[in-house]
């Protein structure tokens, strides 16, 4: 099954999600002419990663305009809209960084809590969120999709678990740091190879406060590792077709993951040889 898929690659600005959501507007105008099969948003992508801002733009996701917007992108294009996150308060006064995801009629399907937190160099998401507790695999009848979201990727359990569970595609939303180019490559390539899968990725761009931004370099990624379309730093997207006969062929041709041996990983011993000299 061949899937045209645009993942879009924006700036937030932070402290003004009306002017975010209008970029972004802007952005999709050439693509109006266009059908798609699914749209990938960035992490927070209408307010930025800016963790002491989380609280105040939070949202009750009954009463979101974030949500009010993708859905209408939702109709807009008839595609499938993996709508990045937003910073979702939930009824019990906590919150959550948050992946909807919208039917193309427009209907809130599902959402997936982002698992792991990125508290470290002078971010604290831990301190405004609470991590996830259950992965989410979205069955559209002629493949799966596994959903993750930026720190997510330094954990590969997650995407065996998704690839184990029948998923061909993998996607990631991101607010990844500047400062990490090597490791964003890497791991994504990674997870792609070792899970056999197509690995989708949209990261945000730009500036985020004072010093720091965000890397952008959004792409898709086949389930060789080959990087079959990517961004730069320019606020864009990317148009790509994913062809899933392509990761059926491979774990037929190439079965990777049949030759794993789960039955045996709890079961592995080892030796400790203690050598001091």
């Amino acid at each position: 099954m061949k899937l045209k898929v645009l993942v879009i690659q924006n700036n937030a600005i932070i402290g003004n999600k009306k002017a975010t959501l209008n970029n972004i507007e802007t952005l999709l105008e050439r693509y109006q002419d266009q059908s798609f099969d699914i749209i990938v948003f960035p992490e927070v992508f209408a307010i930025g990663w800016y963790c002491k801002n989380f609280i105040q733009e939070a949202e009750d996701i009954n009463n979101s305009e974030t949500i009010r917007f993708l859905q209408n992108i939702a109709r807009d294009f008839n595609a499938l809209v993996i709508g990045g996150t937003f910073i979702q308060k939930l009824q019990n006064g906590t919150y959550k960084n948050t992946c909807p995801v919208i039917q193309k009629n427009g209907k809130l399907v599902t959402t997936y809590d982002k698992m792991h937190l990125f508290s470290h160099k002078g971010s604290e998401e831990n301190k405004f969120v609470d991590r996830g507790k259950e992965l989410k695999i979205l069955d559209l009848g002629y493949t799966k999709i596994g959903l993750s979201v930026c720190y997510d990727i330094r954990f590969p359990e997650i995407y065996r678990t998704y690839s184990r569970a029948g998923a061909e595609i993998l996607i990631n939303t991101a607010a990844w740091s500047v400062s990490k180019p090597e490791h964003w490559d890497i791991m994504h390539k990674a997870r792609a190879i070792e899970n056999q899968c197509f690995m989708i990725v949209a990261d945000q761009t730009g500036k985020i406060k004072d010093n720091e931004y965000n890397l952008g370099h959004s792409m898709v990624i086949d389930p060789w590792g080959n990087v079959l379309a990517e961004l730069q730093e320019e606020e864009s997207c990317i148009t790509c077709e994913v062809d899933t006969q392509q990761a059926k062929e491979l774990r037929a041709n190439f079965p990777l993951l049949s030759d794993r041996r789960d039955n045996d990983f709890n079961m592995f011993k080892y030796e400790e040889i203690k050598i001091y000299e």
